[in-house]
């Protein structure tokens, strides 16, 4: 990828991350704010791969071992 292809691609993933903290903030408010931190990583990560598995890239879903 090329630079402003990089940008381009931090800025998409940058605006889907204030999207899920929004709608995880009330999650905070209940004193779950590392729980949220942890979840919103692998919610990115798991949206970057259903991404490439429906542009035809054949890959299993992988998440961390969250430890609670």
């Amino acid at each position: 990828m090329s630079r402003s292809e990089d940008e381009e691609y931090d800025k998409i993933l940058g605006q889907y991350r204030l999207k899920l903290n929004g709608l995880l903030y009330p999650l905070r408010l209940y004193g779950q704010a590392p729980y949220v931190d942890s979840v919103s990583e692998e919610l990115v990560s798991l949206a970057v791969q259903l991404h490439l598995r429906l542009n035809g890239v054949d890959m299993p879903y992988t998440v961390r071992d969250l430890h609670w």
